[in-house]
């Protein structure tokens, strides 16, 4: 299938208009690829052959949001960003907030979620509550139930394995860790965010993002954060114009939204 220039402009429009998803926001070639490979999973022939049986069911149209989504991510994912969460980050922060208000923004199938529910309750137990959101129906299902393959453990500290116990092949997080966590549909380019974040994760998701729409997406997290609150993002994901938009940078990957007069942790005796 080579869809032309046109066919593309309709099929985005009627994306847009059914479901509020604008995928001009996102990186042309990598989405186009995926959207033909799942097209020519169903036997279509044209994007418009593709449209009518997204269209002819919800069932349908779930299908391909979910696998529009692209979900990779594991627990304790880069594990040296973990322990300077564990050693600097929440203490920082648990220093102007005992009760700390989270969001996994794009929180695929919940691995970063259940990561960060894990050193809390190991470390900083309380009242803290982390809520993850994400476009794939499937995915927050699998969130939602806590359950993770072999490949999503081998990262796990020891100390962190009691969280997440054998099942087969598979594994399961502990119920220790629901109370801590919320999972929900969210549409990260569409939707008004909440505010009053003290941390703000959103790890490996930008990246399949336009410049303008990531651009946008850090500046809403600013806004959502709370003053000292802390932005959390991939190792791939380096906010190169951070301070215009109000950011400091206290650690790589880690970006503040700073107190009035505040000196960053990095530079503070």
């Amino acid at each position: 299938m080579l869809p032309k220039p046109s066919d593309w402009v309709t099929f985005y429009a009627n994306v847009k208009r059914k479901v509020n998803l604008d995928l001009d926001l996102y990186k042309a070639n990598q989405l186009q690829r995926r959207i033909v490979s799942m097209a020519e999973q169903k036997d279509c022939k044209s994007l418009d052959q593709f449209w009518t049986w997204i269209s002819l069911s919800p069932a349908n149209m779930e299908w391909f949001l979910d696998r529009l989504a692209i979900n990779v991510s594991e627990l304790f994912r880069n594990p040296e960003k973990w322990r300077e969460m564990e050693a600097k980050i929440l203490p920082e922060l648990l220093k102007k907030s005992s009760r700390l208000k989270i969001w996994s923004a794009g929180c695929s199938y919940g691995a970063e979620a259940h990561t960060l529910a894990a050193i809390l309750d190991h470390k900083f137990s309380g009242s803290h509550k982390i809520i993850g959101t994400d476009i794939d129906t499937a995915a927050l299902n699998q969130a939602k139930a806590g359950t993770f393959g072999p490949t999503d453990f081998k990262a796990v500290p020891k100390e962190y394995a009691q969280y997440f116990h054998a099942k087969g092949s598979d594994y399961t997080a502990d119920p220790r860790l629901k109370k801590y966590l919320e999972f929900r549909k969210g549409n990260l380019l569409a939707d008004r965010f909440d505010t009053g974040f003290d941390l703000i994760m959103c790890r490996n998701v930008v990246i399949y993002f336009t410049e303008e729409a990531k651009a946008d997406l850090y500046k809403k997290f600013f806004q959502a954060l709370k003053p000292g609150g802390i932005l959390f993002v991939g190792s791939t994901e380096r906010i190169f114009k951070a301070d215009e938009i109000g950011y400091q940078t206290v650690l790589p990957f880690y970006y503040k939204k700073p107190l009035l007069g505040e000196k960053s942790w990095r530079n503070a005796s």
